[in-house]
């Protein structure tokens, strides 16, 4: 049977026999299933354990230590050689872990498998892309930043890059602030500018079911706050002589995103 995940991260179908166990220990002693976890990710046996022992031990185990011990681990799993050719669906679903540690740390690690371009890599590219798509919601200023200290992380996937910059929230000082740096780094393609400028702010999100995270939404009270945040940002980038050489960008992005602004005022009900 799949590796299959339903509600609230407990396994709908298991490959072995042990992964199903696991599961069910999990449901009915999550104490003694946190402790048996360690033992499990004591070695490199099945990645499919893995997922679940992690699953396990994230639910019985919350202080700062823990914390760090899932982090561990979560980067023994990402690299783990055999583990990244077999790509079973456990290894891939573990990835989770990374978004509910907040292991902003790993992003070097993801950035490496959304690199890998050859098909057989396929799962493993598309799985960290979303993981760090997650991660970037969760801790923006973090990965961001080390997206735009190391731009070789992303060689290859630079449009890709220009998704995760077009989630950074224009309210907050410290991704504002990111935001301009990339705009004006000279590095950037106009292939990958034009990339952001058709995404930003970027409130696309993609729906599953997941060993330990909900899925993130958007209120539509926040999301058309994000929207007007948008606005005033690249309308005053564009009266900031600093932007110059971007006007046309800005103009195209503030011509799109005044239409979303207006189209929420219009559909917006009467005080």
């Amino acid at each position: 049977m799949q590796f299959q995940i339903g509600d609230g991260g407990n396994l709908d179908s298991a490959p072995t026999l042990r992964v199903w166990l696991l599961d069910e220990l999990g449901r009915l002693q999550p104490a003694a299933a946190a402790d048996y976890a360690r033992h499990i990710l004591s070695a490199h046996d099945s990645a499919d354990e893995w997922a679940v022992a992690l699953r396990n031990y994230a639910r019985g185990r919350a202080g700062n230590e823990d914390r760090q011990f899932l982090q561990a681990k979560a980067r023994e799993l990402l690299n783990d050689p055999r583990w990244q050719q077999e790509q079973s669906a456990g290894w891939l679903e573990a990835f989770d872990v990374v978004v509910h540690t907040q292991a902003s740390e790993l992003t070097p690690d993801l950035a490496h498998l959304v690199v890998q371009q050859d098909k057989a890599t396929k799962p493993a590219a598309y799985a960290a892309y979303l993981t760090l798509d997650r991660l970037t919601l969760a801790d923006p200023v973090s990965v961001l930043r080390q997206l735009q200290d190391n731009p070789e992380l992303m060689t290859g996937r630079e449009q890709t890059r220009a998704n995760y910059f077009a989630r950074a929230d224009a309210r907050d000082s410290d991704q504002r602030s990111l935001l301009e740096t990339y705009l004006l780094d000279s590095r950037r393609t106009a292939e990958e500018l034009t990339a952001f400028a058709g995404t930003f702010p970027n409130a696309n999100f993609a729906i599953s079911t997941n060993l330990l995270t909900a899925s993130p939404t958007f209120a539509n009270a926040e999301l058309i706050a994000r929207d007007r945040a948008a606005l005033e940002t690249v309308e005053a980038w564009i009266a900031d002589d600093r932007f110059s050489g971007r006007k046309d960008l800005l103009m195209a992005m503030q011509a799109r995103i005044k239409e979303f602004v207006r189209q929420a005022e219009a559909s917006a009900p009467e005080k």
